[in-house]
Protein backbone atom coordinates (compact mmCIF):
# COMPACT_ATOMS: atom_id res chain seq x y z
CA UNK A 1 0.00 0.00 0.00
CA UNK A 2 1.19 3.19 -0.91
CA UNK A 3 -0.51 7.03 0.14
CA UNK A 4 1.13 9.66 -2.20
CA UNK A 5 0.93 13.10 -1.28
CA UNK A 6 1.59 15.45 -4.11
CA UNK A 7 2.17 19.17 -2.63
CA UNK A 8 1.57 21.95 -4.93
CA UNK A 9 2.42 25.57 -4.83
CA UNK A 10 0.30 26.98 -2.02
CA UNK A 11 0.32 30.76 -3.25
CA UNK A 12 0.44 30.37 -6.74
CA UNK A 13 -2.01 27.07 -7.46
CA UNK A 14 -3.75 26.09 -4.19
CA UNK A 15 -5.51 29.39 -3.18
CA UNK A 16 -7.53 30.11 -6.23
CA UNK A 17 -9.13 26.39 -6.00
CA UNK A 18 -10.88 27.70 -2.69
CA UNK A 19 -12.53 30.57 -4.67
CA UNK A 20 -13.86 28.51 -7.60
CA UNK A 21 -17.60 27.52 -6.69
CA UNK A 22 -18.43 23.90 -6.78
CA UNK A 23 -14.94 22.65 -5.75
CA UNK A 24 -14.96 20.45 -3.16
CA UNK A 25 -11.65 19.19 -0.73
CA UNK A 26 -10.99 17.65 3.06
CA UNK A 27 -9.85 19.09 6.30
CA UNK A 28 -8.05 16.66 8.10
CA UNK A 29 -6.66 16.11 11.52
CA UNK A 30 -5.73 13.53 13.90
CA UNK A 31 -4.63 12.93 17.70
CA UNK A 32 -1.60 10.36 18.07
CA UNK A 33 -0.48 8.66 20.87
CA UNK A 34 3.43 10.60 20.63
CA UNK A 35 4.56 12.35 18.03
CA UNK A 36 7.12 10.04 15.83
CA UNK A 37 5.54 7.51 13.46
CA UNK A 38 7.83 4.99 14.73
CA UNK A 39 6.68 4.41 18.03
CA UNK A 40 3.14 6.39 17.76
CA UNK A 41 0.03 5.76 16.34
CA UNK A 42 -3.36 7.56 15.75
CA UNK A 43 -5.93 7.29 18.14
CA UNK A 44 -8.51 9.89 16.83
CA UNK A 45 -9.20 10.74 12.82
CA UNK A 46 -11.36 13.95 11.73
CA UNK A 47 -12.53 15.39 8.68
CA UNK A 48 -14.49 18.16 7.34
CA UNK A 49 -15.93 17.50 4.05
CA UNK A 50 -16.41 21.28 2.66
CA UNK A 51 -17.76 22.56 -0.65
CA UNK A 52 -17.01 26.12 -2.01
CA UNK A 53 -20.05 28.38 -2.81
CA UNK A 54 -20.76 32.07 -3.56
CA UNK A 55 -21.12 32.51 0.23
CA UNK A 56 -17.65 31.13 1.12
CA UNK A 57 -17.20 27.70 2.59
CA UNK A 58 -20.06 24.95 3.24
CA UNK A 59 -19.20 21.46 5.50
CA UNK A 60 -21.49 19.21 3.31
CA UNK A 61 -20.20 16.47 5.69
CA UNK A 62 -18.20 15.27 8.77
CA UNK A 63 -16.20 12.32 10.17
CA UNK A 64 -14.95 11.65 13.52
CA UNK A 65 -13.60 8.23 15.34
CA UNK A 66 -11.49 7.19 18.06
CA UNK A 67 -9.04 4.61 17.02
CA UNK A 68 -8.41 1.68 19.39
CA UNK A 69 -4.35 1.50 19.66
CA UNK A 70 -4.67 -2.03 21.27
CA UNK A 71 -1.64 -0.69 23.83
CA UNK A 72 -2.07 1.48 26.87
CA UNK A 73 -1.58 5.20 26.55
CA UNK A 74 1.83 6.33 27.18
CA UNK A 75 1.97 8.27 30.81
CA UNK A 76 2.75 11.64 29.38
CA UNK A 77 -0.51 11.30 27.11
CA UNK A 78 -2.58 10.09 30.06
CA UNK A 79 -1.03 13.54 32.37
CA UNK A 80 -1.39 15.73 28.81
CA UNK A 81 -5.45 14.47 28.50
CA UNK A 82 -6.01 15.00 32.06
CA UNK A 83 -4.72 18.29 31.98
CA UNK A 84 -6.59 19.90 29.18
CA UNK A 85 -9.58 17.82 29.67
CA UNK A 86 -9.63 15.93 26.35
CA UNK A 87 -11.70 12.70 27.87
CA UNK A 88 -9.51 10.26 26.15
CA UNK A 89 -8.86 7.33 28.43
CA UNK A 90 -7.73 4.25 27.86
CA UNK A 91 -11.55 2.84 29.04
CA UNK A 92 -12.85 5.10 25.78
CA UNK A 93 -10.38 3.95 23.15
CA UNK A 94 -11.08 -0.20 24.25
CA UNK A 95 -14.33 0.77 23.11
CA UNK A 96 -13.35 2.70 20.14
CA UNK A 97 -13.22 0.96 16.25
CA UNK A 98 -9.95 -1.52 15.44
CA UNK A 99 -7.30 0.42 13.10
CA UNK A 100 -8.60 -2.02 10.22
CA UNK A 101 -12.24 -0.40 10.75
CA UNK A 102 -11.77 3.14 11.27
CA UNK A 103 -9.06 2.98 8.51
CA UNK A 104 -12.19 1.29 5.90
CA UNK A 105 -14.50 4.28 7.41
CA UNK A 106 -11.95 7.13 6.96
CA UNK A 107 -10.92 5.83 2.43
CA UNK A 108 -15.23 5.56 2.72
CA UNK A 109 -15.02 9.25 3.56
CA UNK A 110 -12.29 10.21 1.55
CA UNK A 111 -12.75 7.88 -1.23
CA UNK A 112 -9.25 7.69 -2.95
CA UNK A 113 -10.32 6.85 -6.24
CA UNK A 114 -9.49 10.20 -7.49
CA UNK A 115 -7.21 13.01 -6.20
CA UNK A 116 -8.74 14.89 -3.22
CA UNK A 117 -7.08 18.22 -1.92
CA UNK A 118 -6.27 18.03 2.14
CA UNK A 119 -6.08 20.53 4.40
CA UNK A 120 -4.29 20.43 7.42
CA UNK A 121 -3.07 22.90 10.32
CA UNK A 122 0.84 20.87 9.64
CA UNK A 123 -0.78 18.45 7.68
CA UNK A 124 2.18 16.50 6.87
CA UNK A 125 2.18 15.16 10.52
CA UNK A 126 -1.68 13.81 10.09
CA UNK A 127 -0.55 12.33 7.00
CA UNK A 128 2.23 10.40 8.25
CA UNK A 129 -0.52 8.48 11.22
CA UNK A 130 -2.94 8.30 8.50
CA UNK A 131 -0.63 6.50 5.98
CA UNK A 132 0.61 4.16 8.29
CA UNK A 133 -2.96 3.26 9.27
CA UNK A 134 -3.46 2.55 5.94
CA UNK A 135 0.10 0.97 5.89
CA UNK A 136 -0.76 -1.11 8.70
CA UNK A 137 -4.52 -2.26 7.96
CA UNK A 138 -3.61 -2.94 3.91
CA UNK A 139 -6.75 -0.44 3.43
CA UNK A 140 -6.45 1.28 0.31
CA UNK A 141 -3.61 1.03 -2.48
CA UNK A 142 -3.03 4.27 -3.06
CA UNK A 143 -4.71 7.98 -2.32
CA UNK A 144 -3.22 10.74 -4.16
CA UNK A 145 -3.67 14.21 -2.50
CA UNK A 146 -2.55 17.10 -3.11
CA UNK A 147 -2.08 19.02 0.68
CA UNK A 148 -2.43 22.31 1.67
CA UNK A 149 -0.85 23.53 5.11
CA UNK A 150 -2.04 26.29 6.63
CA UNK A 151 0.33 26.42 9.67
CA UNK A 152 3.31 26.83 6.82
CA UNK A 153 1.10 29.65 4.69
CA UNK A 154 0.58 30.95 8.60
CA UNK A 155 4.41 31.57 9.17
CA UNK A 156 4.56 32.84 5.39
CA UNK A 157 2.11 35.88 6.08
CA UNK A 158 1.71 36.10 9.91
CA UNK A 159 3.77 37.49 12.76
CA UNK A 160 3.98 35.59 16.44
CA UNK A 161 2.54 32.68 17.54
CA UNK A 162 1.15 30.03 14.72
CA UNK A 163 -0.50 27.42 17.41
CA UNK A 164 -4.09 26.54 15.65
CA UNK A 165 -5.98 28.09 18.81
CA UNK A 166 -4.26 31.41 18.05
CA UNK A 167 -4.51 31.69 14.57
CA UNK A 168 -7.88 31.02 14.95
CA UNK A 169 -8.46 34.15 17.07
CA UNK A 170 -7.58 36.01 14.44
CA UNK A 171 -10.23 34.89 12.08
CA UNK A 172 -13.96 35.50 11.86
CA UNK A 173 -14.82 32.04 13.40
CA UNK A 174 -17.25 31.34 10.83
CA UNK A 175 -17.49 28.03 11.26
CA UNK A 176 -17.94 27.12 15.23
CA UNK A 177 -19.83 24.89 16.53
CA UNK A 178 -20.66 23.08 19.94
CA UNK A 179 -17.07 21.44 19.16
CA UNK A 180 -15.17 24.64 19.19
CA UNK A 181 -15.18 24.80 22.94
CA UNK A 182 -12.59 22.35 22.73
CA UNK A 183 -10.09 24.14 19.97
CA UNK A 184 -6.88 24.44 21.28
CA UNK A 185 -7.41 21.34 23.52
CA UNK A 186 -6.63 18.23 21.03
CA UNK A 187 -9.95 17.17 20.50
CA UNK A 188 -9.65 16.58 16.64
CA UNK A 189 -12.95 17.01 14.96
CA UNK A 190 -12.89 20.55 16.98
CA UNK A 191 -9.54 21.16 15.08
CA UNK A 192 -10.55 20.93 11.98
CA UNK A 193 -13.54 23.49 12.47
CA UNK A 194 -10.64 25.62 14.01
CA UNK A 195 -8.88 24.90 10.75
CA UNK A 196 -11.05 25.89 8.02
CA UNK A 197 -11.70 29.04 9.82
CA UNK A 198 -8.03 29.86 9.72
CA UNK A 199 -7.64 28.80 5.94
CA UNK A 200 -10.58 31.18 5.73
CA UNK A 201 -9.06 34.10 7.47
CA UNK A 202 -5.74 33.05 5.51
CA UNK A 203 -7.44 33.32 1.90
CA UNK A 204 -9.19 36.33 2.42
CA UNK A 205 -6.80 38.29 4.06
CA UNK A 206 -3.67 37.81 1.98
CA UNK A 207 -4.97 36.44 -1.37
CA UNK A 208 -8.52 37.60 -2.32
CA UNK A 209 -7.95 41.10 -0.76
CA UNK A 210 -4.27 41.05 -2.54
CA UNK A 211 -6.54 40.24 -5.88
CA UNK A 212 -8.77 42.51 -5.65
CA UNK A 213 -6.14 45.47 -4.65
CA UNK A 214 -4.05 44.49 -7.83
CA UNK A 215 -8.01 44.68 -10.37
CA UNK A 216 -7.72 48.37 -8.36
CA UNK A 217 -4.39 49.24 -9.42
CA UNK A 218 -4.78 47.32 -13.25
CA UNK A 219 -7.99 50.30 -13.36
CA UNK A 220 -6.34 52.43 -12.44
CA UNK A 221 -3.47 52.16 -14.20
CA UNK A 222 -5.71 52.20 -17.30
CA UNK A 223 -7.09 55.46 -16.21
CA UNK A 224 -3.87 57.43 -15.99
CA UNK A 225 -3.19 56.31 -19.72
Amino acid sequence: MALSVYTINILDSTLPYFEQTGNVFYVVDTETTGFSRSNADAIEISALKVEVTDKGFDVIDTFDTYINPEYPLPEAIVEFNEKNHTGVTDELLAKAPSKAEAARNFVDFIDPSEMKCIVGHNIPFDLKFIEKLLEETGTAEIMRLASLDTLQMSKMHVSGSHKLCDMFELSDKKHTNEANNLIGFHNSLADCYATLDVLDYLKNEFYTKNKEKQAVKRKTNQWER
